[in-house]
């Protein structure tokens, strides 16, 4: 997803000043969910404003600076329906810990082991933040939203305590620099004649 869909759909929860939306974006439901950095935010939510999408204004603020604050027009109102009724886009999976998998051959056990219980930790972790937040959101959105975080977390840590003698198994069993087979998850040369 765009970093304009991402503004404009937390816009749609209501007018937000940059911190707001950073807020959102670092702490918020968005965390897990969008696929930008925060940098690119203030220089999306520039265009939105000149393509009438949104508005600002200035509120002033007792003390501190004046702070800009941003809210949707009937035209992003209209943009941000028409951005969520189009089919969702594939998931983008990006995965330090995936890389260090595909990667096990060439490090020795005990890195992959450590690897494998520092995810674990760190899924787990996860859940602890999350599942309570579960009952207590469960009619709304982000309950959803959290529900099913949790769900994948649990599933991936079954499937590590299940299969990771697997992964620890192919460990050191190969030099950097050799060949080693990769499947092919995407056929990009399929993929390029479609196009």
């Amino acid at each position: 997803m765009n970093i304009r869909t991402i503004c404009l759909a937390i816009l749609a929860h209501g007018e937000a000043s940059g911190y707001d939306l950073k807020k959102h974006w670092e702490d918020g439901p968005f965390f897990h969910l969008g696929g930008a950095s925060f940098g690119s935010i203030y220089p999306a939510l520039a265009r939105l404003e000149q393509e009438g999408l949104v508005a600002s204004r200035e509120e002033t603020q007792p003390g501190k600076p004046p702070r800009r604050v941003y809210s949707l027009t009937a035209a992003g109102s209209k943009a941000f329906i028409e951005d969520m009724s189009a089919a969702p886009e594939p998931d983008v999976f990006r995965s330090h810990f995936g890389i260090i998998a595909l990667c096990a051959p060439f490090l020795s056990r005990e890195t992959v082991a450590r690897a494998i219980d520092e995810r674990l930790a760190q899924q787990r972790a996860e859940v602890s933040t999350l599942e309570p937040l579960v009952e207590s959101e469960r009619h709304s959105t982000s309950g959803w939203l959290v529900d099913w975080g949790v769900t994948q977390f649990k599933n991936e840590i079954a499937f590590i305590e299940k299969n990771r003698s697997r992964l620890e198994a192919l460990a050191g069993t190969a030099k950097p620099g050799e060949h080693l087979p990769v499947c092919a998850l995407h056929d990009t040369d399929t993929q390029t004649a479609a196009e």
